[in-house]
């Protein structure tokens, strides 16, 4: 199988990860699940846990969804 091949593949999880670098260079992935937002759009989405950073709590979340037409409202 050439490289070609292997990234015409479809992934084999669904799941989305990203990373959050802060600025002492820590890194927290964030697993991101499928998500059908209320406007229609498919993207992925996670409520960030809190975490400790320079002694104080952060947490937050992160949304990502497709650009263009909307889908149908949920």
């Amino acid at each position: 199988m050439s490289v070609a091949d292997a990234s015409s593949q479809k992934p084999k999880s669904k799941i989305a990860f990203a990373v959050i670098r802060m600025p002492d260079g820590t890194e927290h992935e964030i697993p991101l699940p499928p998500k059908t937002f209320s406007s229609g759009r498919e993207g992925y989405y996670a409520q960030i846990p809190g975490f400790v950073y320079n002694d104080e709590v952060y947490g937050g979340q992160i949304q990502i969804w497709k650009k263009g037409e909307k889908g149908e409202k949920a």
